[in-house]
């Protein structure tokens, strides 16, 4: 049997190094770990970074993201951009994001959302990072 515990620390530490590397090659300035504190105390990101609350899920089987885990970061988010990446086992990890995030002179609701490949996140998350810096 799965520890589904385990295997979401291992997923969240994936992709605390892949947005740790991504950062560093990229100049923002800044480098996230894992919030060991969502264990103990409610509506917590998994992971935070300037201006974002990150929820990571990685699940077996499925296709497609759950409404109760876009409801949990945006509960968890306290004002910043909520951000859902989510996995399936033998695909690769999507992106689900408030439609802000892409353009962030969209008005700013978490109820309207888009999904993308991870890089395709990155590559916003470098384009957007000033923008991002004053929506607060």
């Amino acid at each position: 049997m799965v520890d589904s515990r385990r295997k979401g620390a291992v997923f969240e530490r994936e992709v605390v190094n892949k947005i740790n590397a991504f950062a560093e090659e990229n100049d923002l300035q800044f480098s996230c770990k894992r919030n060991l504190d969502q264990y103990q105390t409610r509506n917590q990101c998994d992971i935070p970074i300037p201006n974002h609350a990150i929820e990571c899920k990685h699940y077996n089987s499925g296709n497609w993201l759950k409404p109760a885990w876009w409801k949990q970061v945006c509960e968890a988010s306290n004002g910043s951009i909520p951000v859902l990446i989510f996995k399936f086992n033998r695909v690769p990890p999507r992106v689900c994001v408030p439609l802000y995030a892409i353009n962030p002179e969209m008005e700013r609701t978490n109820d309207i959302t888009a999904v993308l490949p991870m890089d395709d996140w990155l590559y916003l998350l470098k384009t957007n990072w000033t923008q991002y810096e004053t929506m607060k």
